[in-house]
Parts: structure tokens; C-alpha cells; sequence
């Protein structure tokens, strides 16, 4: 006997077959109905699973085929309902027109993407025939690029000399020269050139030594990498180079008054020994107020900034050289921006082809619905039978069944509903 129902289990179900319609749920050897429990009036499908439940005390092995007539009650409910029919029909016949219609917009956009492809590939070559008419005509030069090439040459030889010779000599000056009553001239002054243009500066250092001659010859590279370093800053893009190029040129003054400084002190202090007056240390504040301080930072300071300068229009000029070199960059950036361009229309034609494939086949499916005498709403019967099961996952809490059992009934249920696809 049953416990809840007070009835026996015997022919609680009985079998009844329906074939499943569009394999959206798979058909099962049997479907069973209950026969003396079938669901009341007004009753939730809630409270149904948790009444079928207790009729079979939860029995597992019942579950299953109640989920089917559960699904077949719902099918037969669904049939005999005109009203649901005519909705399902009806938004078949909407969701076909909106695919045949989608299909028709993208196979226009497949054919205005075929003529893109046409007319980016014919852009291509002719921007291919103007490359290889301007390799016939490499001849041709850029005048005002071959006068400023030889005009910058002429002035960075004897600035790069210039340099060697200055820098040299005021390396000399200001870390190893000693200045003396030898240094002084013959009306009894010390005479700026001899330490900024010391003619004796290279054999004086190869008197003291390979270490002072290989510093003052790698000094004037210092200050030709400052220049070069200057142009290549300035020629980058972005706003960092706004940031590294005054950086730059205020290392390269701090490092050219250093070096002012220092020979402007031993000028001072060899001036205040043949004075006979007393005069104070040598010190920033006199040092700015001392034209031969300003002289010598000029003489470097400005004179390398010059040379980068001229260094940046000689190289403009040596890119400038051939005419067509600039036009050749020009047109195979095109071709370059043309070839990516034509790459991403055939990544979307291709798209737009598995698209319109796809569409075919739902559109066929949707016949198929179209054609038989009744249609279902699956997602419904879905929701019903969750409902279904929910009260009989009630009724397994009740009776504090194990979890081993809880998990059988779950995979039943699930291994059902995974037989009942929705297809939007």
C-alpha cells in the first residue's frame, strides 16, 4: 500500500507511445502516463511532481517515465490548444520571413563586398605601375637637396675640426695645464686663446702621458655625440622628446660651465698673484659676471647646437637626395594600407559567406515545423518539467533521502531535459 495515497503502485503506469516531433525531444521507447494519479485541476506541476513522489516514495527508478508522460501531457495539451497553435505558427512564419531577409541583406553585402575587393585590388596596381615608373626615373635628383647637402658638408668638416681643437684644448686647460708667469703674454696679460685654442695642448699631453692625450681626444666626441643625439631626439615623434631635449641641452650647459668655470678660476687666480691688491676666491657670482666665462661657453655651448642643427638638414638632405625616394616611401605606405585593407574585406566576405550558409538550414528547419499538423512550445514544456521535478526534490527533502539518491534523480532528470532542445 501506498503510504501518501493509500493505493497500490500496481499499474500506477501504463504505457503510451508518442513520437517526438522535429527529433527537438528525443523519442523514448516508452512514455508513461499516470493512469489513477494523472495531474487535478488546478493543481501546479510543483505540486504534482511532489504528489507522483510520495505515490512512489520517491522511488528513482519512477522518475523517468513520469518525466515522459509529464511531457506528453503537456504535448496533447499544446495540440488541442488553437490559440497556442495559431501563435506558433505565426512566429514561424515571422522568424522565417526575418531569415530570408536577413539572408537577402547579407548576400548584397557579400556582392558590395566582392566590388570592394575589385576596386582596392585595382587601386593596388596602379599604385604598383606608378612604383615601377619611378624606378625607371631614379635619375632624376632633387636639386635643392643635392645644395643643401653640399653646403651642410662644407660646414660640418671644419666644425667637426673646430671642435677637436677646441674641446681639446679646454679640456687641457681646465683639468691638466698649469697656468704660470710662462703663460702670460708680453704686455703681461694672459690671453684667452691659449686656453681654449692651445696649439700645444695634443704634444703637451703626449709629454704627460697616453691617459691625458686619450682624454682630451675623446672630450670633443662627447660633445659631437650631444649634437647627434640632439638631432635624432628631435627628428622622433611623440611629446617624451619634449621632455628629453631640454634634459639634453641643459646637461650639455651644466657640463660646458664646469668646464668654463674651471679655466676662468685658474685665469682669476693666477691674475690675483701678479696683483698686488687682495681680492676674493673665485665663485659662481664673479664667474657670471666675467665676460670670459660667458666667451668660452659660447664658444662650445652654442657652436655644438649649431652642428646638430647642420647635422639634421645634412641627413634631410641625403634622404632627400633622390627625388623618387620620398614618392617610392609614399606609395608603397599606400600599397601597404591598401594590401591590410583589402586582407580585412576578404576576412569579411568569407564571414559573410558562412553567415548566408548558415541561415539555409534554420530556414529548412523552420519548414519542417511549419509542415506538420501541430507545433510545441519546448521551452514551456521545459519550464513544466522543472517544476515537476522541483516538487519531487521537495518531497526526496522530506523524507531525508540520502544524497546518493538525491544525485540519481538528478541525473535522470537531467539526462530528460537534455533531450528537449529550444531552438530560437
Amino acid at each position: 500500500m501506498d503510504k501518501l495515497g493509500g493505493s497500490p503502485l500496481k499499474n500506477l503506469f501504463v504505457t503510451k507511445p508518442e513520437p517526438l516531433q522535429n527529433d527537438e525531444v528525443s523519442e523514448p521507447q516508452k512514455v508513461f502516463e499516470v493512469s489513477n494519479h494523472a495531474r487535478k485541476e488546478g493543481e501546479t506541476y510543483n505540486q504534482y511532481g511532489f504528489r507522483v513522489a510520495g505515490l512512489s516514495e520517491g522511488n528513482p527508478h519512477t522518475l523517468f517515465p513520469c518525466l515522459q508522460s509529464v511531457c506528453w501531457g503537456i504535448r496533447k495539451e499544446q495540440e488541442s490548444d488553437a490559440t497556442l497553435q495559431k501563435e506558433l505558427q505565426a512566429k514561424l512564419t515571422a522568424k522565417k520571413v526575418e531569415l530570408e531577409t536577413d539572408r537577402k541583406n547579407k548576400e548584397e553585402e557579400l556582392e558590395a563586398c566582392k566590388d570592394k575587393q575589385k576596386e582596392i585590388a585595382a587601386d593596388i596596381q596602379s599604385q604598383k605601375n606608378k612604383l615601377a615608373d619611378l624606378e625607371d626615373s631614379r635619375y632624376k635628383r632633387n636639386r635643392d637637396a643635392w645644395i643643401t647637402l653640399v653646403i651642410t658638408t662644407i660646414l660640418l668638416i671644419p666644425f667637426t675640426v673646430y671642435f677637436f681643437i677646441f674641446y681639446s684644448s679646454v679640456a687641457y686647460s681646465a683639468f691638466f695645464k698649469v697656468f704660470d708667469t710662462n703663460s702670460l703674454g708680453s704686455d703681461g696679460d694672459f690671453k684667452l686663446s691659449e686656453a681654449v685654442l692651445d696649439s700645444a695642448a695634443f704634444p703637451n699631453a703626449w709629454a704627460d702621458g697616453w691617459g691625458e692625450l686619450l682624454f682630451i681626444l675623446f672630450m670633443p666626441i662627447i660633445f659631437l655625440a650631444f649634437g647627434f643625439v640632439l638631432n635624432r631626439w628631435e627628428r622622433e615623434n611623440g611629446w617624451i622628446k619634449y621632455i628629453k631635449i631640454p634634459a639634453l641641452i641643459l646637461v650639455a650647459f651644466i657640463f660646458d660651465s664646469l668646464l668654463s668655470f674651471a679655466i676662468c678660476k685658474k685665469i682669476y687666480n693666477l691674475d690675483s698673484m701678479m696683483s698686488l691688491e687682495s681680492r676674493p676666491d673665485y665663485s659662481i657670482s664673479l664667474a657670471i659676471q666675467d665676460p670670459q666665462f660667458w666667451m668660452i661657453i659660447c664658444l662650445g655651448f652654442v657652436s655644438y647646437l649649431i652642428w646638430g642643427f647642420v647635422f639634421g638638414y645634412f641627413v634631410k638632405a641625403w634622404e632627400n637626395l633622390d627625388l623618387n625616394q620620398i614618392r617610392k616611401k609614399e606609395i608603397e605606405d599606400k600599397i601597404a594600407k591598401l594590401q591590410k585593407d583589402l586582407d580585412a574585406e576578404k576576412t569579411n566576405g568569407a564571414n559573410l559567406r558562412n553567415l548566408i550558409a548558415s541561415i539555409g538550414p534554420k530556414i529548412l528547419e523552420i519548414d519542417s515545423q511549419m509542415s506538420v499538423s501541430a507545433r510545441y512550445d519546448l521551452a514551456k514544456i521545459k519550464l513544466e518539467l522543472h517544476n515537476f521535478f522541483a516538487g519531487w526534490q521537495t518531497y526526496l527533502a522530506a523524507l531525508h533521502k540520502s544524497e546518493l539518491e538525491k544525485q540519481e534523480a538528478t541525473d535522470l532528470f537531467n539526462k530528460m531535459i537534455e533531450t528537449i532542445k529550444v531552438v530560437d
